[in-house]
């Protein structure tokens, strides 16, 4: 999938195909069968590889409903890059093992093609119609253009949720906006919302919008987290307070009891506790455990966040300053049906009975002993804090990337844990700042995605490496960037990391900070000698990932350092002027008018900036292009002009603005 959004045609006949509208008489052409429910299930967690290869084997082995919605799937680039190829071969199987649905979307893909063989796309439009499918016997009944692509909504959730959660977390709100009401109740397999995905990434202008299409700011998931609990893990405080705004319980407690305070504690974020302070919270909630926020902070290391609620007169409830004891599954102070039927060299590393842990090495012990339940040695000794059995054990050569029950090393948890004392023992022992095991990302990429800037700088000065890649090709630099953490960006620039690197979609860390709206790092990495000028693989520059952001700043640096892009095509054809009347960001829109751009380049589906401006209802964007010349006559490739589309949606306003346009 690109990196802002598939073609809006194409984003269409995926929508059109999956079922259109609220009428409930209107057949879905994907059966509910059990043979797909695996895929779908896939899909609702935004496991794309994952549901491709169901889909792929299911459709080798003849399933045409698998070929039908593999063929949408890279018709769209919904987890992949977009393959119009395969997709239509994948399509065509489908429909010649009569599958209507996918007849009628190869109709419609072939009367946009000029090279298609004269009357293709009749012949398969009637045979859809043949096989009961009721959108091709409404479009030989009315003779209508195939798939308006004004008509937009969807009824099967199979890729509406995950297309809905996937342009929640990267803010494209004119996307979010066609969906309409839908796209504000969908939930993902663990009953998070689209809003809470739109916490998470801090996409201020996904949330608002999803909100002002009737998201529940109150909906919990399966862990009874809300949307405010995860925008309090946050380092800044913008989602917080907009959540807030709308009515949003900042007392409101998940499965443990643990409040938002606890949430923004354990963060180590200061501007939310602030924030939740200045909304009433309570500062003395306990969790299940007995902790108040204090206590959670204590138990995490986070060491502004104590300050700030010892400061405001909290006292912890239960937590010495101990960080990492906090969730260790070994308690030696209580002996008991924990530890039946553990070894004599388990006991002593879990009471750190050091003079016996020598002893029983120097004898034969094996160092890299497992526990019954899966726990090497070494994660016995770091769940306990046995600091001196940890040393001793990795001097008997205990494995380091060994893994414990969940799949993870030692190192890896203590750093993600945010345990500086058990992360720089660990260190100070010999383990190299880069050891994980094989199926892990690096300790170092682990901590800037938890955006841990004190441990990240704690590895970096080990000696840990930069330029690691997690599986995707993303570097710390990136992940930094994409989170908008302008104090782990500077971190990084200051160990050398490199801004030119490349991901497996092309893209540079430049790339990530443009399009997460980050001014600050923009600027940091421009003056590292970042490029403005490189395209990812679908020819989204930086230039054309800012334009979708409300931030205008990173707009202009990145239109100062570089004009040349001002007219640049991605792989849909649009320019940033389109991406920006869009996404409904005026200033964005006024900084590039300055530059003289092209007002009607048109993208693949024919849209102008004043056709999208419209669709999205932006009175005053579509003001300014119309000052400016934009052509108000022009239709896109399903014959519709600004003014129609204008109408159709109801903004009567912009349509009487635009009147005389056809």
């Amino acid at each position: 999938m690109n990196g802002r959004r598939a073609s809006r045609r194409c984003m269409a006949l995926l929508y059109c195909a999956l079922g259109l509208g609220a009428a409930s008489a209107q057949p879905k052409p994907l059966q509910r069968d059990d043979a797909l429910e695996p895929v779908r299930a896939a899909l609702r967690t935004l496991q794309f590889g994952k549901a491709i290869a169901l889909l792929d084997a299911a459709g080798n082995a003849g399933d045409a409903d698998a070929q039908y919605l593999l063929g949408l799937i890279y018709l769209n680039g919904v987890g992949v890059i977009p393959d119009a190829a395969r997709a239509r071969t994948l399509l065509r199987t489908a429909a010649e093992h009569g599958q209507g649905a996918a007849a009628y979307v190869l109709a419609a893909e072939l009367t946009h093609d000029r090279d298609a063989p004269p009357g293709a796309a009749h012949q398969w439009l009637v045979r859809s119609a043949k096989s009961g499918y009721y959108r091709a016997l409404e479009a030989l009944r009315t003779n209508r253009p195939l798939l308006d692509v004004e008509s937009v909504g969807a009824s099967d959730p199979a890729l509406l949720a995950p297309w809905v959660l996937y342009c929640a977390r990267r803010n494209d709100v004119a996307e979010l906006r066609r969906i309409g009401r839908a796209s504000a109740s969908v939930r993902d397999e663990f009953g998070r919302t689209a809003l809470s995905y739109a916490a998470a990434s801090g996409a201020l202008a996904a949330a608002q919008a999803l909100l002002d299409l009737g998201a529940d700011v109150h909906a919990v998931d399966e862990a009874g987290t809300t949307a405010l609990m995860i925008a309090s893990g946050r380092p800044d405080s913008a989602m917080t307070a907009l959540l807030l705004a709308h009515g949003a319980k900042p007392d409101a407690v998940d499965q443990q009891l643990r409040t938002a305070l606890s949430y923004a504690a354990r963060a180590n974020s200061t501007a939310n506790i602030a924030a939740l302070r200045r909304a009433g919270a309570k500062l003395d909630a306990r969790d299940r455990r007995g902790y108040d926020a204090l206590d959670d902070a204590l138990a995490v290391g986070a060491d502004a966040a104590a300050a700030a609620l010892k400061s405001v007169g909290l006292h912890a409830a239960l937590v010495a300053s101990i960080p990492g004891r906090d969730g260790g599954r070994f308690d030696p102070a209580h002996p008991g049906a924990i530890y039946r039927g553990w070894p004599p060299l388990a006991l002593a590393v879990a009471r750190d009975d050091a003079p016996s842990v020598q002893q029983l090495l120097s004898t034969g012990g094996n160092a890299n002993l497992r526990l019954a339940q899966g726990e090497p040695l070494l994660q016995v000794a770091a769940d306990a804090h046995a600091m001196s059995s940890l040393r001793l054990l990795l001097a008997h050569r205990a494995d380091a990337t060994a893994t414990d029950r969940s799949g993870h090393s030692v190192l890896w948890l203590a750093a993600t844990r945010n345990d500086a004392v058990l992360v720089k023992a660990l260190l100070e022992a010999g383990v190299p700042p880069d050891a994980h095991a094989a199926a892990e990302q690096a300790p170092l990429l682990a901590v800037v995605r938890a955006r841990h800037a004190a441990m990240a700088a704690i590895l970096l000065a080990a000696g840990a490496r930069p330029g690691a890649t997690d599986s995707q090709g993303h570097t710390a630099l990136m992940l930094a960037c994409a989170g908008g953490d302008g104090a782990l960006v500077k971190l990084l620039l200051e160990h050398h990391a490199k801004t030119g690197a490349l991901d497996h979609d092309r893209r540079t860390a430049l790339w990530y900070a443009a399009r997460a709206g980050s001014a600050d790092e923009v600027a940091m990495l421009l003056g590292a000698g970042a490029n403005p000028r490189v395209a990812d693989a679908h020819g989204v520059t930086p230039l054309h990932a800012a334009a979708a952001q409300a931030d205008a700043g990173v707009f202009v640096t990145l239109l100062d350092a570089d004009g040349s892009a001002l007219n640049a095509r991605d792989a849909d054809g649009d320019t940033p002027l389109v991406i920006a009347a869009a996404t409904g960001h005026v200033e964005a829109v006024e900084a590039l008018l300055a530059r003289s751009p092209n007002l009607d380049a048109e993208n693949d589906a024919g849209d102008t900036a004043l056709i999208a401006a419209s669709r999205g209802g932006y009175a005053t964007i579509c003001a300014l292009l119309v000052k400016a010349g934009a052509n108000t006559a022009l239709r896109n490739t399903s014959g519709v002009s600004a003014r129609d589309v204008a109408a159709d949606r109801g903004f009567a306003a912009i349509a009487g603005q635009l009147g005389g346009s056809g």
